[in-house]
C-alpha cells in the first residue's frame, strides 16, 4: 500500500511539473516566424542573412508571411551576390500570406507574387512537395526548388524549407 501512495504522489508530483511547461512545438503555430526559423538549425545561414539585411523586423510584424527559406547546403551553393545582406534580393523569397504547401500547389496556374516583386510558379510536385520555378512574365523561366520541409507554421505566416535558392536565371 505503501508503494502505491509513493508511485501516485510521484506521478502526481509529475504531472505538476509538466503542468507548468510549455508544451507548445516550435512550429504550431504560436510562434512567430524568426523564433520558428531559429528553432530550425538547416535554415540557420539564411536566417542569419535575413537578419543582416533587416528584415528582422518586417518578418517581427504581424503578416501574414510565407518565407522559403533555402537549405544551409542550398544557401551555401547560391551566388556570392544573392547571399549579401541585400534586403530586395532576400525579399523574392518571401511572399505576404500564409500558403501552405496544398495552397501552393492549387495556384500551380497562377503566378505568386513575391514581396520583391518577383514571380513564382508551381511547375510540377505534389500538394505535399511542390516543385517552384521563378517566373518572368507568367512564365517559368529561372531556377528550380523543391520543397524539402513544409508548413513550419507560425503565428504571423508559415515557412517552407527548400532545396534550392530560387533565381533567375
Amino acid at each position: 500500500m505503501i508503494a502505491r501512495r509513493t508511485f501516485l504522489f510521484g506521478a502526481g508530483g509529475a504531472g505538476l511539473v509538466l503542468a507548468g511547461c510549455d508544451t507548445g512545438t516550435p512550429h504550431d503555430g504560436t510562434r512567430p516566424i524568426l523564433d520558428v526559423m531559429a528553432s530550425v538549425p538547416e535554415i540557420s545561414s539564411f536566417r542569419a542573412a535575413i537578419r543582416r539585411a533587416g528584415l528582422d523586423e518586417l518578418l517581427a510584424g504581424s503578416g501574414p508571411f510565407t518565407v522559403l527559406a533555402p537549405s544551409n547546403t542550398a544557401w551555401a551553393a547560391a551566388p556570392a551576390a544573392m547571399r549579401e545582406p541585400n534586403a530586395e534580393r532576400l525579399k523574392s523569397l518571401i511572399a505576404l500570406g500564409r500558403m501552405r504547401t496544398p495552397d501552393l500547389f492549387a495556384r500551380r496556374e497562377q503566378s505568386i507574387r513575391m514581396m520583391s516583386g518577383t514571380e513564382i510558379r508551381v511547375v510540377g510536385g505534389s500538394a505535399d512537395q511542390p516543385r517552384i520555378q521563378v517566373a518572368r512574365e507568367g512564365q517559368a523561366t529561372g531556377s528550380l526548388a523543391s520543397i524539402l520541409r513544409g508548413n513550419l507554421l507560425a503565428s504571423n505566416g508559415v515557412v517552407q524549407i527548400l532545396d534550392a535558392v530560387l533565381l533567375h536565371t
